[in-house]
């Protein structure tokens, strides 16, 4: 099934930022992880600051997995620390998940770049993903 590229995702979201590209690199990586076999087979929390340009990582994170609001497969909640960005994807045919957490390095570097938004794009995508992220997988109850 076919998903969004990073730069349709960018069109959707109105542009490219660095925040957009973390969360569409997460739900890719939960995808080729869990594997889900049609839209409605992953779902999402994703726990952040309720704020821009943190939550930029939501639309990211739709684009690639297929995790939407309007199907009601991804919840969204305040980062219990008002910090942090964390996702847990699950597959709910398999019971497997994956928690991704963006690093506190890349967060902090983020932050601290202040060139344009395709400079701050351009080095997330130069970074490998275990640099951008904390991952653990693990298994639980099915919900399907």
């Amino acid at each position: 099934m076919r998903r969004l590229s990073l730069e349709e995702a960018g069109v959707f979201h109105g542009h490219l930022g660095p925040y957009l590209t973390l969360g569409y690199l997460a739900g890719e990586l939960a995808v080729s992880q869990l594997d889900p076999q049609s839209e409605f087979d992953l779902t999402v929390r994703v726990e952040l600051p309720l704020r821009r340009p943190e939550t930029c990582f939501l639309d990211g994170v739709q684009c690639s997995s297929r995790c939407t609001l309007g199907k009601l497969s991804i919840e969204v909640a305040e980062s219990p620390s008002g910090k942090g960005i964390f996702a847990t994807f699950m597959n709910v045919k398999s019971g497997e998940r994956l928690e991704v957490a963006v690093r506190e390095e890349v967060l902090a570097k983020l932050r601290s770049m202040e060139g344009s938004l395709s400079e701050a794009v351009d080095w997330v995508l130069s970074q490998p993903v275990d640099s951008l992220f904390r991952v653990r997988r693990s298994r639980g109850p099915s919900l399907g």
